[in-house]
Formats: structure tokens, sequence, C-alpha cells
């Protein structure tokens, strides 16, 4: 059965509130507690004092009520004293200087001193806790940012890295191209991470930007590293231990989620949707779901599941609407997730997350929400084999991480983003009732029958061959533009028409490109419709491949937007263009009509359909990820559906 979860913290509650605290979240039918992530200055309020009674006492208590523990490593939150005593422990900005100790992740990951103290907090929690009974899972730190530390230890990191790839300085000048603006290098003490004034928003536009690629690599290696520095100490004590970390989006958080998992047993993610909706940008939260289920190309758990309206980095959000909290529940576990932890129990009385809700608003009394946990756990019950299926895509779609990096340093036109391409073919598919893998870029293609290639602006090799050889074998991929522009030093490739190394089984070349910003133009399909394009043109030259959608505005009317070409067994869409919703949904459904790919073409606007199969049957769950009510015809069968209602067919009937 799907679990439930709830994320407490007893060290910031009176003990006389434990008891019913963890009585009624038996009582509500929840799983496991998530505890302690957040608690070392309480753990070891000073050097070398451990105090873990409070610990013990709540892991018991917990345990006696049925329940298990998810424990945290509290690596996040280092106790003031240690700052203060060993300032090498601090993370410092990418302004080059100590960060201000404010609210919380001030550590630097790749400090000495740090990970020793680190290494002697989890061993006394592993001699206290590994392998026991009451521990379902570990979790690494929180929310673990890339880390971005420019202090003396990182410096010397990133130095040692790049001699690792390189060799020799003259190796990275030639890897660089640092003649350009004699940016050569001559000695390693001149090698420094890319410092930025906090003023320009940390914005890495003046820098190489082959050097800047490297930098974001090293980065996403020195936080794998971290995660993994962890997980070994866990399992010296644990072989068996389940263990994770909960990641999130935006910021500074890790672009190289892939590499960051690597080491854990199971993906976790932070699961926040929107609680208001703008009609004019695909906002559903299934990308993020089915983004994190391909960490592990398996199914995944919610660290942190959406238990009331926000209110820490910003204003207060709006109250959750009826059925927000069942609803958004629902589709996580619809998109692979097999456990929900909500955040939190308790809405905080102290501290910056006072106004972050949980179940629990500060009157301490029932409400909207404690009674949806309830219905929800209800609902749950009906499907005991649901947490034994998993989602089985036909599509995939390819992330990078050095797209990102990519794209954040050189932005390549005003409204053009790579996670924007990825939301908007997701988009496009959930509209069309077709699940979708979002898998790394260099993951076996093996059984998919269409694979989405968006804007691969540093081209991999070996991804091109993986590509062509999927659609030799009858796959169906989609290129955009931007891709081919970049070698894999992050340079401009030399000599050869875009889409460079996707030229040939693309069939076709671009002659220029305009990045024409946030103009709008229109093109023509093959099927007589017309759409409307933004931010980039490329002017298409078609080789062997045939024309999907052409211009129509002066002066590049008529010239090639969108092609098709035969390729082996299979086919490849190149589009030269960015478009809406509707350019992407136009594309997709003409793609599975030919292929002959089940689907719903008349599925209502913001109805998500998805399927889970397995040993425990099979599931199809219809979300209405909208505030207005739908409805729609399955199998000659009404099913309503109310603003962010959930209906789930399942072997047994309606659920």
């Amino acid at each position: 059965m799907i679990q439930i979860g709830i994320d407490y913290y007893p060290e910031q509650w009176d003990r006389s509130m434990w008891e019913p605290d963890i009585a009624k979240m038996a009582e509500m039918g929840v799983d496991v507690v998530r505890v302690a992530e957040f608690a070392w200055g309480v753990l070891e309020p000073e050097d070398g004092r451990f105090e873990f009674g409070w610990l013990d006492d709540a892991v018991d208590l917990i345990a006696s009520h049925g329940m298990r523990v998810i424990l945290g490593t509290p690596t996040n939150c280092a106790p003031r004293w240690m700052y203060v005593d060993h300032p090498d422990t601090v993370q410092w900005d990418r302004d080059g200087r100590p960060t201000n100790l404010g609210i919380r992740g001030h550590r630097c990951q790749e400090s000495a001193t740090f990970r020793d103290y680190a290494s002697r907090i989890i061993r006394e929690m592993c001699k206290r806790y590994a392998g026991r009974p009451e521990i379902a899972a570990w979790q690494i730190d929180n929310e673990i940012e890339i880390n971005h530390c420019t202090c003396p230890t990182c410096t010397a990191a990133f130095k040692a890295w790049v001699k690792a790839r390189y060799g020799t300085l003259d190796a990275v000048n030639a890897a660089w191209g640092t003649e350009v603006w004699s940016g050569q290098l001559t000695d390693w003490g001149q090698l420094t991470p890319p410092l930025m004034r906090q003023g320009e928003g940390f914005q890495p536009d003046w820098y190489n930007p082959a050097y800047y690629l490297d930098y974001e690599r090293f980065c996403a290696s020195s936080t794998a590293g971290y995660v993994r520095f962890q997980t070994d100490i866990i399992r010296e004590y644990d072989p068996d231990a389940t263990i994770t970390t909960n990641t999130c989006f935006g910021g500074d958080m890790m672009p190289g989620f892939h590499e960051e998992c690597a080491s854990l047993d199971v993906a976790s993610y932070d699961n926040y949707p929107p609680v208001t909706f703008s009609a004019d940008e695909p906002h559903s939260n299934a990308f993020g779901l089915d983004f994190v289920r391909g960490f592990k190309r398996r199914d995944f758990w919610i660290m942190e599941e959406l238990g009331g309206q926000m209110g820490c980095w910003g204003p207060i959000s709006p109250a959750l609407a009826p059925n927000m909290l069942e609803g958004y529940s629902l589709q996580a576990v619809a998109h692979g997730a097999d456990l929900l932890s909500f955040f939190r129990w308790r809405t905080a009385s102290t501290g910056a997350e006072m106004f972050c809700h949980g179940l629990l608003d500060h009157a301490n009394i029932p409400n909207s929400r404690t009674r949806a946990l309830e219905s929800l756990v209800a609902r749950l019950k009906t499907m005991p084999g649901l947490d034994d299926t998993e989602p089985v895509s036909k599509v995939a779609m390819l992330y990078g991480a050095d797209q990102e990096f990519s794209f954040r340093d050189q932005r390549q036109s005003d409204g053009f983003a790579y996670w924007d391409q990825l939301r908007l073919f997701h988009d496009a598919c959930m509209n069309l009732g077709v699940g979708v893998d979002v898998i790394e870029q260099s993951s076996d293609l093996a059984g998919y029958e269409v694979v989405i290639v968006p804007s691969m602006i540093v081209c991999d090799p070996e991804v091109v061959s993986h590509l062509e050889a999927a659609a030799k074998a009858g796959a169906t991929v989609v290129v955009t533009c931007r891709s081919g522009v970049k070698d894999m030093n992050g340079n401009c490739v030399v000599g050869r028409p875009l889409p460079g190394l996707l030229a040939d089984m693309c069939g076709c070349h671009v002659l220029e490109y305009d990045p024409i910003g946030r103009a709008r133009r229109q093109v023509r399909t093959v099927h007589d419709t017309t759409l409307a394009v933004t931010s980039w043109c490329d002017l298409v030259e078609c080789d062997t491949a045939g024309v999907w959608a052409s211009y129509e505005d002066r002066p590049y009317d008529g010239i090639p937007a969108i092609t098709c070409n035969a390729y082996g067994k299979g086919f490849v869409y190149y589009v030269g263009t960015v478009g809406d919703r509707d350019l992407y949904r136009t594309l997709m459904g003409s793609i599975m009509r030919e292929r002959g790919m089940a689907h719903l073409d008349d599925l209502p606007a913001g109805v998500e359909v998805c399927e889970r199969s397995g040993e425990g049957g099979t599931y199809r769950f219809f979300f209405n990820d909208t505030m207005d009510e739908k409805g729609l015809m399955v199998d000659g069968h009404l099913v309503t559906l109310e603003p962010l209602g959930m209906a789930i067919e399942s072997d047994e009937g309606w659920k």
C-alpha cells in the first residue's frame, strides 16, 4: 500500500504535546514519521556533548504507536558554535566572501573540518539507530543545493578537479579557448571559481563559457561526492539501509540530479504544487513528478508534500482549495510516488517558517486539511496493491545537466529557456493522455517509441549515436532548435551547419537563425493549421527531409520551420522554432496518430491521464488540474471531475 508520512519536529514542541500528536498520527493512518533533519544544535549543543535522550524517546514513542521513522542526518544546519569556532566550515558566497550566518545551509560541503564534525554526528546517530526495525529509511541532509562555495577549500578542490580532467595548463587553455580576451592561464594559482558581484544577481555572462561549464560540472560532482560521503558512513553501520535525500527545483538546487542520486536507493522530492494557476503557462506539477521518477528510473518518494499554504520566502499563499490536498497527493501517486510525507504536522510557532503552514494551524484544532488527509488515507486503503505498480511510458524526453548549465550561462533569446522547452513538450503529452519518462540524456532508449530531445546545445556524440540507433530501429525522434551548437567543451562547432552532429538524421540544415525574442510569427502546417511561434526562428533548408510547417510571415514566408525525415525504420522531426502550447500539442498529436499510439485527442484541457500497472493490477488516473469542473467519456462511462478532483479506474472498477 502507498505509505503516508508526516514531517515532525519534536525538538520544537513541549514534551506534553508529543504523545497526543503521535497518537493522532497513528489514528489517522500514518505509517512513517520523518524527524531530526534540522536538529544538530539540539543533538550536540556543545562541541562533543551529545544529547540523544529526547530523540531516543521520540523514536520509541513513534514505534510504540506502530509507526516507523525516517531519520534525517542534521547536516544542513550545523550548530552556530561550529561556525564560530571553525570559520573554515562556513560556505563562501559567489562573490568570494563568507556568507552571513542567517537561516540555514551555511556549511561548506568540501570543508575537511565540517566533514569531520558531520561524520561524528552521523556516526553517533548510526551507533544508536542503524539497523533498528523502527528505522524505515535515512534522509541525507536537506534540499541540497549545488556546491557553489568559493572558499579556499573549494577553490583548491576545483583546481584539483581541473588538473585531473586535463592534466596540463596547455590542455586547459586549448579546451577553454582562453586566447579570447587574453584569458590564458600560465600558472595553476591563477585558477579560481568564477566570482560574481551580488548586485549583478550572480549572473555568469562575462565569463568564458567553457570555463564556466566546467566549473558547474565540478560543483555538481562536488555535491554528488558530499551525498556519497554520507551514504558511505551509514552503510558502514547498516549495509541494508534505505537511503534517500529530498530534492526540489529552482535557484541553485542541484541541476545534476542524476549524479547526486547515483549513490541513493530511492529518489525523493519536495512536492509544493501551485495553489494559484495561470492560464498562459503549463503549470502542471506532473512534469516535476515525472522528472524525479527519471532520477532512478523507478518509483520515488515525496519527503515533503504540500500540507498547507506557504509563507516563508514570500507572502502567505492562498489557502488550499477544496480537493487540493487530496488531488495533488493522488497526482503524485499517479506519476510514481509510493510514499507521501506531509510537511508538516504542526505549523511552527517560531522561526522563519512560522507561516509555512502544516496540517494543523496554530489554533491546534481539526480543519479542512486534516479532514482531507483522513479522506486520502481511506481512499488509498481501497487500492492495497498500488505500490506494486509503476508508470510505464512509451515516450522519453531527454534531460542534460550540461544543457541547463549552458543556457543559464548564455541566454539565447528573450523568453527562451531550456526548462520551458521540457515543460511544453511534457504538457503536450499530458494533454493527449500520454505518459512521459523524463530521463538523463545518456540513458538506454530501448522500448521507447518516441524520443524528445529539447535543445541539446552541448552535443554529446555518444548521445547522438544512441538517437540514430533508436530512429533506425523505428522510433520517432524529435530534435529542437539550438541543438548541436557546442562541442563537449562548451565551444561552438565550426564548419558544420546546425543542428551539427544531428543534421544527418534530421535530413536538414539551418541556413541562418533569427532570435526574435518576444515577437510573434506564424507557421502553417502540412495539415493547413496556423500556429503561433516566438523566441527563435531557424531558417531551415531540407536535404532529405520533408516540410511539416513553414513560416507565413515576411520575410520568411515559405521557409521551412519544422521538418520530418525518414531515417532507417523511423522518423526524425526537427523543430526550428519555439511555439506556445498549441504548437506542441498539435505536433505531438500528429506524431501519435502517425505511429498509431494510444492517446486521447478529445481530452479536456487541463485533464491528465496516467496509468500505473504491475503485479498490483492496473490503475488509470484521471486528474482535473484546473479550477473548473470537467467531464469526459471513458469507455462509454461519463466521468465528471470536480476542480482538482481525481477519478481512478482499476481492474475492480472505479475508486
